[in-house]
Order: structure tokens, then sequence, then C-alpha cells
């Protein structure tokens, strides 16, 4: 018996040289590489564009409800004013730094915050532009108060208010959003009065109480009288002093108007903020509709704050509103936060630096602006 033949059979072995293997690293980093820039772009953009399509909504938003009230405005041929817009000076000082509005819930005061009125470049009033590019206008600390009668479009909300005539507000508070723990952001606010109460107490703090004029001694400038005024919702003191139910855009950090009466040619003038009659290129710090073109804001009005003399040069009325171009500067989502990281802490930044809040404001907020045309004529 012959013994069993064991057989070797011999396998090829093949394997990456290490040129291939440095070969096949770097394709897959190049590739990798740029499917992470192209992801980072794609990302990038949706980011961007979704932060313009959110404060675009806001804008619109604004812009549709000061249409409304303008298209809707009561202005009167007579000394009272039914149509005012004030641009207030520095906030901080103001109440212990509450504002002229001395709204409980805002604070003006710090020094890393939306700068003064100094009407240099990294301030925030900056009227005299030749150019009349309203994007780059900047209107105060604050932005503008404006405030109208107006009468609103009917709807079902409330039968026994339509077609009432209301006095309405405007305003850019610096407040805190929800609770005393919260972040300050830049609110704006659009206060109602209403038009007349169901019972004696409230109707004595509405519109049709307080009478139809903006600068008189009434509810609409003292919100502490609680008989006239008053700050509970719909009275009439929450024409100077808002409520948190009144805010319509969140993140707002300049909200103002330009203004266009017409001479007795019938030609478009801009009356505010810049008084451009005759060739002239004058600031102006009130606008006041009223027959009376001598008035101002008087001396001795509840809010002292805004009391004549700490108004600019040309506060002098002039004219009826014809057309009213409206300039709303939003954050975007990043820049809220990245606004707000600064004011608490610059460091992070870099530090404090002379204009670097309007840096950082400009780089991450948009500018819109809408023309309206008021349809009303002096009664």
């Amino acid at each position: 018996m012959s013994s069993p033949k064991y057989f070797r059979i011999k396998r090829s072995r093949s394997a990456f040289t290490i040129i291939e293997l440095l070969v096949a690293i770097s394709i897959t980093a190049v590739i990798a590489t740029m499917m992470v820039t192209i992801v980072t772009n794609v990302l990038g953009a949706w980011s961007r564009s979704s932060a313009t399509l959110s404060v675009g909504n806001q804008a619109r938003f604004i812009f549709d409800q000061v249409a409304l009230d303008l298209q809707g405005a009561i202005v009167k041929n007579s000394t009272d004013v039914t149509f005012a817009a004030t641009i207030p000076r520095d906030q901080s000082g103001i109440n212990g730094g509450q504002g002229d509005a001395n709204y409980s819930n805002a604070s003006w005061s710090g020094p890393n915050i939306k700068p003064g009125d100094s009407a240099a470049p990294n301030g925030s009033l900056l009227l005299s532009t030749p150019d009349r590019d309203l994007e780059s206008y900047r209107f105060g600390q604050a932005g503008v108060w404006l405030r109208l009668f107006t009468v609103p479009a009917d709807d079902n909300s409330s039968l026994s208010n339509r077609s009432a005539p209301r006095a309405v507000s405007y305003q850019i508070a610096r407040c805190q959003v929800g609770s005393t723990t919260a972040p300050y952001t830049y609110q704006l606010f659009r206060c109602e009065a209403r038009p007349y109460g169901t019972n004696a107490a409230t109707n004595q703090k509405s519109t049709f109480a307080q009478g139809y004029d903006l600068f008189g001694a009434n509810g609409y400038n003292g919100p502490d009288d609680l008989t006239n005024g008053g700050f509970s919702v719909a009275d009439a003191g929450t024409i100077r002093r808002p409520r948190s139910e009144y805010v319509i855009g969140n993140g707002v950090i300049d909200f103002g108007v330009r203004i266009f009466t017409r001479n007795t040619t019938g030609v478009l003038e801009e009356a505010f903020p810049v008084d451009r009659r005759g060739g002239g290129l004058v600031p102006r710090w009130v606008f006041a509709a009223t027959s009376d073109t001598t008035r101002i804001h008087p001396a001795g009005a509840p809010h002292v704050a805004l009391a004549s003399g700490n108004f600019g040069p040309a506060a002098t009325s002039y004219g009826f509103p014809t057309v009213v171009e409206v300039m709303v500067r939003i954050l975007t989502p990043e820049g809220l936060q990245i606004l707000q990281s600064y004011e608490e802490d610059p460091a992070r930044f870099g530090g404090a630096a002379v204009g670097k809040w309007w840096d950082l404001a400009e780089a991450n907020s948009k500018v819109f602006v809408r023309r309206i045309e008021i349809k009303s004529t002096a009664l």
C-alpha cells in the first residue's frame, strides 16, 4: 500500500503598495474636502436665505401695519397736533436709564449698548445725507417716535369700535423679553388707545375723552396719571409707555420715517427729518402736522425729556404729510445673538471700541424701506 501524497498548493498574494495607498488617501481627502466645502456652502446659503426670509417677513408685517395706519390717518387743519414724528435725544440719562417712555422693563444704560445721538458716523444720529439714501439714515438711539390718529380698516373683531378714530404710536425700546433674567433686545412697539370705553373708568382713558392733540397736557403724555392716562391695555397712556403685548418687531434696532409735504406749487419736499426747502439741508428733530407753523413741543409737557429745549435746530412744524417713507433695520437671528453677546461681554469681540456696535449691527442686519402715500387731506 502506497503512502499518501501531499500536494502544496501555491497561492498568489497581492497587496497595495505604499504609493497606491498614499494616492488613494489623497483622493479620498480631496473628495472629503470638496464635500465638506459644498455642504458648508449649502448650509451657509440656507442660513442666509432663512435669515433674510425671517427678517423680510417681519419687515413686511411692520410695513403693512404702518401702511394701514397712515392711509387712515386723520389730519386736522388746526393748532392741535394730530400727526407727529419726533426723534428723542439720548435716552441713557432719562428716568434712571429707562428712557422717555419710562417703561419699567427697559434699559438704555450701559457702555456697550447702541450709542447715543452724536452726529458723528459712530453715533446713532445721521440724517444729513446729500444722496437722500434712506437706508443710510440713523434715527437716534431710540429711533423715531411716530404718533397719529387713525381710522383702521373695519373688521369683525369688535363691531362696536368699527370706523372709530383712535390714537396710535410706534416706538423702539431696549427691553427684556419674557422675564427679568432674559437678555435685553431692541423691540418695536405699536400701541393703540381705545376709541372709547364701555364704562366711565375706561372711557376716561380713551381717545374720545383725551381728545385729538398729541402735544396736549393729556393722558397720551402722562401714563402715570392713572385717571386720564394709565398704562393698562388700550389706555391712552400706552401711547407713550408701551406694554409687552404691543410688540410687533423683535431685533428692530432702528425705525424711522421720512415725511414729504407739498409746497404752494404742489411739489413734494422733504420736511422731516431733514428740511430741504429752498435747497437747504437742515436736520429737524420734530415734525408736527398743524396749521400753526411755529408750534413745537411745549416746554411744560408732562414728558420733560421731550421739551423744546431738548430738540435740535429747525424744530418747528411745517405743512401736512403727503408721502411717508418708512425705514426699519432688523437684526438677523444670528445678528441678534451677536449683538447681545457684545453688549454683555465685549471682550469676546476683542474689547469695546468706538464704532464697534454699529460695525456689528450693520454687518448683521437688513434694512427695508417702503413708500406710503397718505390719501386723506386736512379736515
